[in-house]
């Protein structure tokens, strides 16, 4: 990231992005094994992408051929699978990505795109929030508005099903660790 990233603005929205997944993924990992170093360092290598774009989807296309190149395979998955929510494979052909399903499964590569959505740069924001802004920032691209609207009922099933089981709302979370970063 220090390589790639070069003290841009948008490496700031990677450590908050990072931190906030370390916190879901610390609570969380009182019931799931989950493995909190490598959740911390995968979503700080998110949005790496943005060193050659800052497309909304080509990002994570980017991200996933410079990781792969460097022999961070897992982390290059993330890079790939955080946008909207998650690529199927047909989709993945036609932005230039191997064949196959790009769909977050684990509870680290389902914390990246989630914690991601409830940043808005680097300050805190509802997940409600951030698709109107999503919305509105790509209104007339339908592709890219039919995919966020697949990410956004994503996000919502997922982020239940966490605040459930950890009986604190991942929201507050990530606001608290956005106040303190």
């Amino acid at each position: 990231l220090v390589q790639y990233g070069e003290g841009r603005p948008w490496t700031r929205h990677c450590f908050s992005v990072a931190d906030a997944a370390e916190a879901v993924g610390s609570l969380l990992g009182s019931l799931h094994k989950v493995n909190v170093h490598w959740l911390w360092s995968a979503a700080l290598l998110h949005d790496i992408g943005r060193y050659a774009t800052h497309d909304p989807i080509m990002h994570g296309v980017e991200g996933y051929h410079l990781l792969m190149g460097l022999g961070h395979e897992e982390e290059a998955f993330v890079c790939a699978s955080h946008v909207v929510f998650g690529l199927h494979a047909s989709e993945a052909v036609q932005l230039g990505l191997p064949a196959h399903d790009f769909l977050p499964m684990t509870y680290e590569q389902r914390i990246v795109p989630l914690v991601d959505y409830l940043l808005e740069a680097d300050r805190p924001t509802t997940l409600e929030r951030r698709f109107a802004s999503l919305r509105e920032r790509n209104a007339g691209d339908d592709r890219f508005l039919g995919w966020i609207e697949r990410a956004h009922a994503s996000a919502r099933q997922f982020m239940a099903e966490l605040d459930g089981e950890i009986g604190v709302p991942v929201e507050q979370i990530v606001a608290s660790i956005g106040r303190c970063s």
